[in-house]
């Protein structure tokens, strides 16, 4: 990615210890321990009659034909409450059993052992609450230890069934963050916003209960919840605070009740046993079962501060609170805004999303800002901050988060109102010389901050390690620790202000905006220079190195063993780090006799290649700019910079030899070197971001040996940006920015000829073998074939336009590498990328390679120049993709990697995925002689390649995740994929997921893990219930179509269909098994509803599909293809229940009887 791509993509706890135990706590401890067991012996002896005693009620109730749900449902309530109750309170910590049958649901979405929905959304306990009903209502009560507002600030409450459990205190309490809002209904049951998400910190171990309670407090909601409840924390009803006649809880007729969600999904626990965790969304909607959680909103603010017509910031748009819908974007909330405002604004989408324009005052319509140019090196225009912070992403890639403070200032130092900028950097020492250790930043203050304050802030920030002291009125830095190479320095540090030593300001100096600060390791009153370069040109330069890379353009290598199978990474170095800037740039690595040499910012480097280590830097002049190609010749590095001047310096001990003049403050040098003999070809561009030109391009030839100029070619229109020089006889090419392609003579700079090929271009001219053509791509896509004339001819026919080639491609800004009788370059295809291999002797026929390991290559274009590897009768083609997955272009997932093609291959293949270092990437690749590779990319790091294993992660219908590489056969776990109606349940190494992966265990090959997959249960709506006393049925509502039969009144069946969300089914209970599918489809599978089987694949055995109450076992094929599914199995149903007499039932009632006496026997009669 060019720089002006880049810019515009930019601006928009402690365990606690056991103390040792005493001999008398260890007779305490005993004497506890002994009365727990006898306690814990009448508990069974109690729960075993209690649960006979069930045994024989069910054996009774199933001789009638009444079902243990339906009996769990309408009068079981006796029975569990004896069980409960049998428990002793040391069992569970509140004296309920801890263990359930079957927990169901009640209304306020807590788990529930018994009792009907009705009957639990009435049910509360004393206990501190808003507002509760009568205790007698409850009508299950249960003892509870009820827990006192000053415990629950010194105990975690973690519970799976909502009880209350304290844990030990940790040493090193972690806050977490979490947001909660209330979505309830209006008088026409429309849903409406009770309370806007809100973004509440709270302790470590605290529960989405902690979370409601404090929303309820902070939006000031009128609520009847209950702490102690029979199952916990249990939530019954929320008063709107639009219509306090309107309190909703529980509604038997509609079902509706408040449920909750917690990231989107209804929760499997209650609000009481769930544990937040940092960045969770809770969510509470009065809905009815299955239904999805709802548009969450959240309250946001936007401020705009602009300027008067005198220029003094004035406030066009006070901070107004606003309610917007999770999703949205800083950008979206800008423009409703600007709008509610009365500001005019001037908003578009280009390449990299939304940006902003212009606004014009809403008080004055003559006053119009922006971006306007202050000088050479400041612009005004419309900053944008969150939160008090410079956003480091456009508004239109900032997704809103509860709370977050929108502001627009206009200006250009980073502040908001308040507050102060200013540069920090520190200079150490190595070497008895000055050694910088961080590049000037801007750092932000709130007004009237000390140089104290604002040093230790400075330090921490960036990662110092800082010694500083403070007493008898005096304050200072004993010592700093490099971030270089930890060398720490102690004694002799200072600080300057604007250039003045900090003995001469007061000591407790505050900042004003525009200050420079400078902490340096040295006396006396005069800031140190790091950045000094000294010229040596008599310095000797080495002889006889070998240049496995030396940067050339035509990237080709024969007989070097380049890895033709997975690369991994033998070392990576972060330049970023190193550098200590925020956005530092890096050039293109080069490798010459075992070093690779990487400019960063003001700094050449020399790092072993061995082992990646920096063996040594030199200054440059100035900094490179984004995209720098240095190159090697002669026992040179030689370096283009910012400004266009070039500098080399001696391979061995970097000793600068020359420097040449800058050409423009505005010139960039992102083309690449040429070298032909004793001289060097360099390009350069004037880039003007405000008006998008390009032009005043320099083309400068200079004396390798002396550094002198030997001509200088000025085309003031155009400019020479991502192109090159192209050496011909006598002559040389180069393409301009504007699409002309100029011929040059070689001794002079004179103009020879030139063409236009009607489109940019960003690339370099290939000559054909005869060299009476030119090739050269435009940023179009297309291929010109130049005629080029010998110097006899005329300067207007020396060279022209003689076909045009479509090469399938839609854009393409690749240097290209020829090899033989191919020319191999990169670019663009719709929705993608490719690589065009265009045969030169085949009326251009070209090949193009658009997919690797069966997808499509990401879309972004191949940037860098491609590397061509020829082994024996093989040739290989390395090459990256300009693409990074990231939703705001600071965190990234993928992208960044490597791809390897094998020419005559139908398509590529991922080599390197470059995890944990995602970006995006327009960086050729280099190569040594050992056939390691060599490349950087935009998350700061420099990699170099060996052969490794690759491990594979197969997801079947599951997001997409990258492979691995690994040379040392360790392996990063991944972040888990996602796959809508499952859950992912682990990696294994089989596909039938019968083998789950160790990830510590080391990778010796490559590897194929497979995602398992839990289907998340469904419930199939089954049969209606049969009505009671010959009544109707229930109408079993579902995804199943249910039916029932009866004459009578019977008691309506309440089960409704859809998805399952354990915790949060209101009424009875449904029982789901398991079924396991995988790719092979090995596993049997027992289908007992016929109505289920439009959501199966189809069976590759044949049943009989009449039979809808058999079991019958199919192969089916899995949905995935590839990934092991688990998903969840419908139980066997009970016969259906005929209308009338049931000729079974007299049989089921004498066998009852006969159950009763046998059970009663087997109660009364069992030993204790």
């Amino acid at each position: 990615m060019g720089e002006l791509e880049r810019n515009m993509r930019d601006d928009v706890g402690q365990p606690q210890g056991n103390a040792p135990s005493t001999d008398n706590g260890r007779q305490m401890d005993m004497f506890v321990d002994e009365r727990q067991r006898v306690s814990h012996r009448r508990g069974a002896i109690a729960r075993g009659v209690a649960k006979r005693g069930l045994v024989a009620f069910l054996a009774f109730a199933m001789a009638f034909g009444t079902t243990p749900a339906q009996l769990w449902a309408e009068g079981a309530e006796g029975i569990a409450e004896a069980v409960a109750q049998a428990a002793t309170p040391d069992e569970n910590g509140s004296g309920e059993s801890a263990t359930s049958p079957a927990a169901d649901l009640n209304a306020s979405g807590v788990v529930a052992n018994g009792g009907t929905a009705e009957q639990d959304a009435a049910a509360t306990t004393s206990g501190p609450t808003d507002k509760t009903e009568d205790d007698s209502a409850a009508g299950n009560e249960a003892p509870v230890a009820s827990t006192s507002d000053a415990s629950k600030q010194d105990a975690a409450v973690v519970s799976a069934a909502g009880e209350a459990k304290t844990q030990p205190a940790k040493a090193e309490s972690q806050d977490v963050s979490a947001t909660c809002s209330v979505v309830g209904t209006d008088a026409k049951g429309a849903q409406q916003t009770w309370a806007a998400a809100q973004r509440i910190t709270l302790k470590e171990g605290s529960t989405a209960a902690d979370l409601s309670e404090q929303l309820f407090k902070q939006a000031g909601l009128t609520t009847d919840y209950d702490p102690n409840g029979t199952w916990g924390w249990a939530l019954n009803t929320i008063t709107s605070p639009f219509d306090k006649d309107r309190k909703l809880g529980y509604d038997s007729a509609t079902g509706a009740y408040w449920q909750l969600f917690v990231n989107g999904s209804a929760s499997e626990v209650g609000a009481g046993g769930y544990t937040l965790k940092d960045g969770d969304s809770v969510v509470w909607c009065y809905s009815k079962y299955g239904d999805p959680a709802p548009a969450n909103q959240i309250s946001v603010s936007c401020t705009v501060v602009g300027q008067d017509a005198s220029g003094a910031q004035q406030t066009w748009a006070q901070p107004t609170t606003a309610l917007v819908e999770e999703g949205t974007t800083a950008a979206d909330l800008s423009e409703q805004a600007f709008k509610k405002a009365g500001i005019g604004a001037k908003t578009g989408k280009g390449t990299y999303g939304w940006y902003l324009e212009s606004l014009t005052s809403p008080f004055n319509k003559t006053v119009t800002l922006s971006s306007e140019k202050v000088n050479e090196n400041t612009w005004k225009f419309w900053q944008f901050f969150v939160n008090g912070q410079a956003a480091n992403v456009g508004a239109g890639n900032y997704t809103l988060k509860a709370g977050d403070k929108v502001t627009w200032v206009y200006g250009f130092d980073g502040t908001m109102p308040g507050q102060v900028s200013v540069s920090m950097e520190i200079i150490g020492k190595k070497d008895e010389k000055a050694q910088r250790w961080t590049d000037p930043s801007t750092q932000v203050f709130v007004e009237g901050t000390s140089i104290k304050d604002a040093s230790a802030a400075y330090f921490d920030a960036i990662g110092i390690e800082s010694k500083m002291y403070d007493q008898f009125g005096y304050w200072g830095v004993h010592s700093l620790v490099s971030p270089l190479d930890g060398t720490e320095l102690s004694g002799a540090w200072s600080f300057f202000v604007n250039g003045v030593p900090g003995p001469q300001l007061d000591s407790d100096y505050v900042l004003k905006s525009g200050d420079k600060i400078v902490w340096a390791y040295a006396p006396g009153d005069t800031v140190p220079n790091p950045d000094e370069v000294v010229v040596d040109p008599s310095a000797s330069r080495p002889t006889g190195w070998k240049a496995d890379w030396s940067g050339n353009s035509n990237a080709v290598v024969k007989n070097v063993s380049t890895p033709t199978g997975t690369l991994a990474s033998s070392w990576t170095f972060d330049w970023r780090a190193y550098s200590g800037a925020t956005y530092p740039n890096a050039s293109e690595p080069i490798v010459v006799n075992g070093n690779v040499y990487l400019a960063v910012n003001k700094r050449l480097l020399k790092i072993d290649a061995e082992s990646g280590k920096v063996l040594a830097e030199s200054n440059l002049q100035t900094a490179i700019g984004y995209t720098t190609r240095p190159i090697y010749t002669k026992g040179l590095v030689i370096v283009p910079l910012d400004g266009g001047a070039v500098q080399a310096l001696t391979a061995d001990t970097l000793t600068t030899v020359w420097v040449t003049d800058s050409v423009s403050k505005s010139a960039q040098s992102n083309s690449q070197l040429t070298v032909d003999g004793n001289y060097l070809y360099v390009g350069t561009v004037d880039v003007d971001y405000g008006t998008s030109t390009y032009n005043n391009g320099h083309l400068t030839r200079i004396n390798i040996l002396t550094g002198a100029v030997s001509w200088q070619h000025v085309n003031a229109d155009e400019g020479y940006y991502w192109t090159s020089a192209t050496v011909g006889d006598g002559y040389i090419l180069v393409p301009t920015s504007a699409g002309t392609v100029e011929m040059l003579s070689k001794s002079t700079g004179d103009v020879l000829g030139s063409v236009s090929v009607g489109a940019i271009v960003n690339s370099s001219c290939v000559l054909s073998k005869d060299g009476k053509h030119a090739y050269v791509i435009s940023r179009d896509g297309k291929l010109h074939v130049l005629a080029l004339s010998d110097a006899n001819a005329r300067a207007s026919s020396r060279i022209s336009e003689e076909r045009v080639i479509d090469l399938g491609l839609t854009g393409c800004a690749c240097m290209p590498t020829l090899y033989g009788n191919k020319l191999i370059v990169g670019g663009e295809v719709s929705g993608g990328s490719a690589l065009a291999i265009v045969d030169l002797d085949n009326d251009f026929a070209t090949t193009l390679v658009s997919s690797a390991d069966g997808s499509v290559l990401p879309a972004g274009g191949i940037k860098g120049a491609p590397l061509v590897s020829v082994q024996a009768d093989d040739t290989y083609v390395y090459f990256t993709v300009n693409y990074g997955a990231t939703s705001d272009y600071v965190n990234y997932t993928s992208g960044g990697g490597v791809y390897r093609y094998k020419m005559g291959d139908a398509q590529a293949t991922g080599a390197f995925s470059a995890a944990g270092h995602n970006n995006y990437c327009d960086s050729p690749i280099a190569c040594d002689a050992k056939g390691n590779l060599y490349y950087i990319n935009d998350s700061g790091t420099l990699f170099k390649l060996s052969g490794g294993v690759k491990v594979s992660f197969e997801t079947g219908e599951g997001s997409k995740v990258d492979f691995q590489t690994t040379a040392d056969g360790k392996l990063v776990k991944p972040a888990d994929p996602t796959r809508d109606g499952y859950t992912f349940s682990g990696w294994y190494t089989d596909e039938a997921c019968t083998q789950a992966y160790d990830f510590i265990a080391p990778v010796t090959a490559d590897l194929t893990l497979y995602a398992k997959w839990t289907k998340n249960a469904v419930n199939p709506g089954g049969n209606g219930g049969s009505g009671t006393n010959g009544g109707n049925g229930g109408a079993g509502n579902g995804s199943g179509a249910g039916t029932g039969t009866g004459s009578g009144s019977g008691t309506k069946g309440q089960q409704a269909g859809g998805a399952i969300a354990p915790g949060h089914k209101p009424t009875t209970k449904t029982t789901v098994s398991t079924k396991t599918e995988t790719k092979d489809n090995k596993s049997d599978k027992k289908d007992t509803d016929k109505s289920d089987k439009k959501d199966e694949k189809k069976s590759d055995k044949k049943s009989d599909k009449k039979d809808n109450k058999s079991d019958k076992k199919s192969d089916s094929k899995s949905d995935t293809g590839a990934a092991s599914t688990t998903t969840a199995k419908k139980s066997s149903s009970a016969s259906e229940q005929e209308t009338g007499t049931n000729p079974l039932a007299i049989v089921g009632v004498a066998a009852g009887v006969i159950g009763l006496a046998i059970v009663g026997v087997f109660v009364f009669t069992k030993r204790r």
